[in-house]
């Protein structure tokens, strides 16, 4: 019984390292996007905007690389006035998570 506690302890703290940044958050499984902010430049046309895309990927929370900044997709794309962000957030329990940026604009 002590074992079995025990391990429900760890499985339980270890659940508190998942998701620490998302706004919404699965304990296990998660694929969600959000926006992050709101400049106040609007757009007429939304299909003629730039899309910069950036990306980090996280695997048992001991290696991540990549570079998910706002300044490395804006770069990517080329936009001068940014419209607005989203987040897309993708992670399984502790395995593997993955933090994507798309910053939209002119």
């Amino acid at each position: 019984m002590k074992k079995i506690l025990m391990s429900f302890s760890l499985a339980i703290m270890l659940s508190f390292f998942v998701q620490q940044s998302a706004e919404a958050a699965g304990l296990f499984y998660t694929n969600a996007t959000y926006p992050i902010t709101a400049t106040g430049v609007t757009a007429k046309d939304l299909t003629q905007l730039k899309k910069g895309v950036a990306k980090t990927t996280n695997v048992l929370y001991f290696v991540e690389v990549g570079d998910a900044g706002i300044d490395d997709a804006v770069k990517r794309a080329g936009i001068k006035k940014i419209t607005h962000i989203d987040v897309n957030e993708k992670s399984v329990f502790i395995f593997w998570r993955q933090l994507t940026v798309t910053v939209y604009g002119e």
